[in-house]
C-alpha cells in the first residue's frame, strides 16, 4: 500500500488505465440530460455521452458529488489510517472542492489534505497523475503537496473551441465572454488561470487554431523537456494532427490523450481539442 493515497474527481478526465494502475479514487459528478442522471465515467462514458449529446435538444446539466459521497470514498483509507490528498476541480468551476472540505470536517482527519488544482480536465489530471507517482515513489504528503504547487504555477494550458454556447449556457465561460459573438470558422483560443477561463486569441481556421496551440505552448518552453497531455471531445482528426504538432514541434518526453468525460463534454461542447504540458521532472518518477 502506497504511504499517500491519492483522489480526485471525475472531471480530471484521467484514462481508466492510469487510475487503475496507480489505485487512485475517482468521485464522479453527475450528469444531467432532463430527469436522467448519470454518474460520471461510471454510468454514462465519453461515447456514450457525446451520442447522446448530439441527440439531445437539451443541453445536459450537472452537478457536484454530496459530502457524504466524499466521506463513503476517504473512510477507507481513514480506517488504514492513511495520508490522503484530495486534488479537485476549480472552486470557480464547481463547488466539489466545497463538498470535499465539507466531507473532511465531518471526518475530523488530520491525514486528509484537500486541495484546489484552480484547474480542470487534463490539467487537473496532469497534477493527479504527478502526484499518483510520486506517492508511489514514496514521496511525503507534504514533499507531494509541494509538487502539485509546483505544476500549478508552472503549466501551460491552450484549448480551442468551435462555440462558446455550451460555456456561456452552463455558466463556466469566465473572462471568455470576451470572445462572444465571434464570427463563423473564427475558432476561440482559451486558457485557465487561477482557476478561470480567460480568452487568449482568436484564429481563423480549425487546422490554423490547432497549429496556433502548439506554437504558444513552443513559445512558453522552447525545447524544454515536457510531459504533454492532449485532450478532445469529438474530433478525432483534430487529436491525430494536434498529435503530430506535438511530436515534431516540442520535446515531449511522454505524450498522453484523453477523450473529455461527460461532465466537463457538457460544458463545453464535442468540438474541443487542448494541449496541457508541463515540465517533465515534476511527473518523472
Amino acid at each position: 500500500m502506497n504511504k499517500v493515497h491519492i483522489v480526485t474527481d471525475s472531471t480530471a478526465d484521467l484514462p481508466k488505465k492510469l487510475v487503475d494502475q496507480y489505485n487512485i479514487s475517482v468521485v464522479p459528478l453527475k450528469v444531467f440530460f432532463g430527469p436522467e442522471s448519470y454518474l460520471d465515467g461510471v454510468e454514462l462514458n465519453s461515447s456514450d455521452f457525446f451520442t447522446h449529446l448530439a441527440g439531445s435538444k437539451e443541453l445536459p446539466t450537472t452537478s457536484q458529488p454530496s459530502p457524504v459521497e466524499f466521506t463513503e470514498f476517504y473512510q477507507e483509507w481513514v480506517d488504514q489510517a492513511a495520508d490522503i490528498i484530495s486534488i479537485h476541480i476549480s472552486a470557480h468551476m464547481s463547488g466539489t472542492i466545497q463538498s470535499a472540505q465539507l466531507a473532511k470536517k465531518m471526518l475530523n482527519y488530520d491525514g486528509l489534505e484537500v486541495v484546489d488544482s484552480q484547474a480542470v480536465s487534463v490539467v487537473l489530471g496532469m497534477m493527479v497523475l504527478a502526484a499518483a507517482r510520486a506517492a508511489a515513489a514514496g514521496l511525503s504528503r507534504e514533499e507531494i503537496i509541494t509538487l502539485i504547487c509546483n505544476i500549478m504555477t508552472d503549466h501551460r494550458v491552450f484549448f480551442m473551441v468551435d462555440t462558446l454556447e455550451y460555456l456561456q449556457r452552463g455558466g463556466r465561460i469566465g473572462r471568455a465572454q470576451a470572445f462572444l459573438g465571434t464570427v463563423l470558422n473564427v475558432k476561440p483560443i482559451l486558457t485557465i488561470r487561477e482557476g478561470l477561463i480567460y480568452p487568449h486569441e482568436k484564429i481563423r481556421g480549425r487546422k490554423k487554431a490547432i497549429s496556433r496551440l502548439v506554437q504558444l505552448i513552443s513559445e512558453s518552453y522552447g525545447d524544454s523537456p515536457l510531459f504533454c497531455f492532449l485532450t478532445h471531445g469529438s474530433d478525432f482528426e483534430g487529436l491525430q494532427a494536434l498529435q503530430e504538432l506535438v511530436k515534431s514541434k516540442l520535446n515531449c518526453i511522454e505524450i498522453m490523450d484523453s477523450r473529455l468525460g461527460s461532465v466537463v463534454g457538457a460544458h463545453v461542447g464535442p468540438g474541443l481539442s487542448g494541449l496541457a504540458v508541463c515540465p517533465y521532472k515534476y511527473v518523472n518518477f
